[in-house]
């Protein structure tokens, strides 16, 4: 199954969500998402919960006015499917949260659901990076979780009732989820500080969509109505990524394997660490480390877009469409076949050829040469 940006976002393309919105502000709009009953609903929720061994402690979550719970406050012991010991959600207990208005969770939805797998596809595709998905619901105008601001970038979809988000001026810089910076590592006195005041206020109703970028405060409660969304969060690679990745490289290095100079002789060693930054920049420069970062990304991207098509076993190809849109020649073979692919964001070889017929060479020399061009990306199945 595929879903495309349009079948989620219906006032702006693929190209303008990520020239004027990603990473920027935030996009909102009403009655955009369809089948919402196919997407998810309270019947699929009622579904999922009664398969226990997909639920643990660390998967479904409660958050009670602004309070994250301990899993022993709704779980009780269990056992794991190997054998080892969890944290079983229990009926009773969160029953009984839930009467008092607590939030309930559950995590990694992407995972589980195949209609919710499809949309989180779609959004690995827009971002070019791992993505998750979380269901919410709540009641009774009780605040599940405080104010705060999330290390990704946030999509949501409200399924049932309408949930009032308050968005709010602070936008803490470049989040990640980093020791020291992450949310839960200030106390609710400096996010206090941090969000300033309400800048907008969102109400969403079911086939809403709300797009947040990483770091922009917000908080959001339901009205008296159950509420139910879905929350996908798109977890970005960062500048320190790539240098992360030199950890593997740089031993490799001659210069970098140089003794330290002692600590009496500072001008030395202040010598040897600019010079090794400049063996850093050099690495960072070279086209193959590029290569490298490139095939990381790609990996992150296309580990999850696409499955399995049991029973079939054909060699058939499966290609990722980029998000930039090249010219299209008019009036030829080559110009037709173009626009079908530009109109999709994957597609199977199989799919390309019954459109437009198996061209032998001449097509396999476009197709190579839209590669060759970064127009489409071949994924390895």
């Amino acid at each position: 199954m595929d879903i495309p940006f349009n079948r989620l976002f219906k006032a702006i393309d693929r190209q303008t969500f990520v020239r004027d919105y990603l990473d920027q502000r935030l996009h909102h709009e009403t009655g955009s998402v369809q089948d919402l009953q196919l997407l998810f609903s309270w019947d699929k929720l009622n579904d999922l919960l009664e398969r226990p061994k997909l639920w643990d402690g660390r998967s479904v979550e409660m958050a009670l006015a602004g309070r994250v719970l301990d899993p022993r406050e709704y779980c009780r012991p269990g056992v794991g499917r190997t054998g080892d010991q969890i944290l079983r959600p229990d009926r009773q207990r969160v029953t009984g949260l839930l009467q008092k208005g607590a939030t309930f969770v559950l995590d990694y939805l992407d995972g589980i659901d195949p209609e919710v797998a499809a949309v989180t596809r779609c959004i690995e595709r827009l971002f070019g990076t791992s993505t998750s998905c979380n269901m919410y619901c709540s009641w009774q105008r009780v605040p599940g979780y405080a104010s705060h601001f999330d290390t990704m970038d946030v999509i949501a979809i409200q399924i049932e009732g309408e949930k009032v988000w308050n968005i709010y001026e602070g936008r803490f810089p470049q989040s990640t989820f980093t020791p020291g910076i992450r949310p839960p590592d200030f106390t609710p006195e400096q996010h206090d500080r941090m969000k300033g005041k309400v800048a907008q206020r969102v109400t969403m109703r079911p086939g809403d969509i709300l797009y947040l970028p990483r770091g922009l405060y917000h908080d959001a409660l339901a009205t008296d109505a159950a509420s139910l969304h879905l929350s996908f969060g798109a977890s970005p690679s960062v500048g320190f990524t790539a240098v992360g990745m030199l950890a593997s490289e740089a031993p490799k290095q001659e210069f970098l394997r140089r003794r330290l100079p002692h600590f009496e002789d500072r001008e030395e060693l202040a010598a040897y660490l600019a010079a090794v930054g400049d063996h850093v920049a050099a690495m960072l420069r070279d086209p193959a480390f590029v290569d490298q970062v490139i095939g990381y990304l790609k990996d992150r991207t296309f580990e999850k877009v696409t499955g399995y098509r049991f029973p079939d076993r054909s060699g058939d190809r499966y290609f990722y469409v980029s998000r930039h849109r090249p010219e299209v020649p008019a009036g030829s073979d080559d110009a037709a076949m173009l626009a079908w692919i530009l109109d999709r964001e994957v597609f199977w070889l199989s799919e390309l050829n019954a459109a437009h017929g198996a061209r032998g060479p001449a097509g396999e020399r476009f197709l190579a040469s839209l590669i060759e061009r970064r127009v489409v990306y071949p994924i390895h199945v």
